[in-house]
């Protein structure tokens, strides 16, 4: 699950009528101009003074800005204050400044652990850092080597990546109730995209008296609980698929391709500490789910709802159902229809910031590219019929 945040903003942006994209999709593709901004946060109501650049400016003077951490800010122009160029490029903070930033926001009890693509913050002890560190790089790895062997050569996140890891669920809990709501509060963890953050508690001292004093207990610990490594697994595929050129972020990217990429590749490898062998590995809890959902309670149009609009996905009694047949359908892409896959994802890559399409439109561009639905809908049934649970 990824959340967007406190979306009022964006509409006041979008409302606005008249967009002018400034920034791209990821990255930084040619040199930016920096503002130092100051505005009243919708959130919090309080002054935030950020160093920014522009990704959208409304007619009405109301913008959406990224800030030097990486964080989103929809800002109505009846809230900015005052908008300073600085003479200066826009840059992301470096991984020192990041980890900085992030323990002096988060207070004492937090320190940074640095990878080579990771900034990862937490009050849990250098193991559990490590560990998760570790298992972040191995699958960025991976994932661009899957998709750079489908045609589709992403790049490199531009910035450090941060990660925000509690040493009890507890704190996770209050943290995420006002960072991203109730619906993930009682999660093992989320990627926000409004932060670009994604956010955790220790695995390893759930339910412990104390946490593990190294990696090799660590990994012991973490075993016993295989689909709670998925769900971090989950998180930190929305968090690469968002800054390698995948996706974009406050962009039209539909919900049933992001979690159905991201339970792609959620089955995790824990028994070796290098390489990754599991990205589009039978993902046997989505299987089942999918079966029963087909064999007592599946619509006829089921796969036309998935593709129009997120309605399935905000429900609790039917996002469980969404979820599986979002995988069903990108397992059945990405092993018989690759190469369209990565033609409709780079159309959708392409998509401009604060637009969001109708569902006749997502309908539409699916079909462009993929043909008949019924097709589909057949072919993806034989593709589910032919898999089996080791």
């Amino acid at each position: 699950m990824f959340t967007i945040g406190h979306a009022s903003s964006c509409v006041g942006l979008l409302a606005a009528a008249l967009l002018l994209a400034i920034g791209g999709p990821v990255g930084l593709a040619a040199a930016e101009p920096a503002y130092r901004m100051t505005f009243l946060d919708d959130r919090t109501h309080s002054e935030q003074i950020v160093e920014a650049r522009v990704l959208v400016e409304a007619v009405d003077g109301g913008v959406l800005a990224e800030d030097v951490e990486g964080r989103l800010w929809s800002i109505t122009p009846d809230r900015l204050r005052s908008k300073i160029g600085t003479a200066q490029e826009f840059e992301f903070m470096d991984a020192d400044s990041l980890g900085e930033a992030l323990r002096a926001e988060l207070g004492a009890g937090f320190e940074s652990h640095k990878t080579p693509h990771y900034v990862i913050c937490s009050d849990t002890g250098d193991a559990y850092a490590e560990w998760v560190g570790t298992l972040f790089e191995r699958l960025q790895r991976a994932f661009l080597q899957t998709w750079r062997q489908a045609g589709w050569d992403l790049a490199e996140p531009a910035a450090p990546l941060p990660a925000v890891v509690f040493r009890t669920q507890q704190e996770f809990a209050a943290y995420a109730l006002k960072d991203a709501g109730p619906e993930v509060a009682d999660k093992p963890g989320y990627y926000s995209i409004r932060t670009n953050r994604i956010v955790l508690y220790d695995l390893a001292t759930a339910g412990m008296n104390e946490g593990a004093l190294d990696l090799g207990e660590v990994e012991r610990r973490v075993a016993s609980a295989p689909e709670r490594v998925a769900t971090i697994v989950h998180e930190a595929t929305h968090q690469i698929a968002f800054n390698c050129g995948m996706h974009t972020r406050y962009a039209d990217t539909p919900m049933w391709l992001a979690e159905g990429l991201a339970m792609y590749c959620e089955t995790p490898d824990l028994k070796t500490g290098s390489g990754w062998r599991t990205i589009g590995r039978l993902n046997v809890d989505r299987l089942r789910q999918y079966r029963e959902f087909t064999a007592q309670r599946r619509a006829g149009d089921s796969l036309q709802t998935l593709i129009c609009d997120e309605a399935r996905f905000r429900d609790p009694s039917r996002m469980p159902d969404a979820y599986a047949e979002s995988w069903a359908l990108v397992d059945y892409l990405m092993r018989d229809r690759r190469d369209e896959l990565v033609k409709y994802m780079q159309g959708i890559a392409a998509k401009p910031r604060l637009h969001w399409e109708d569902g006749d439109t997502r309908l539409a561009e699916f079909t462009a590219v993929f043909g008949d639905l019924q097709d589909i809908e057949a072919d993806c049934s034989r593709h589910i019929r032919r898999l089996r649970a080791r």
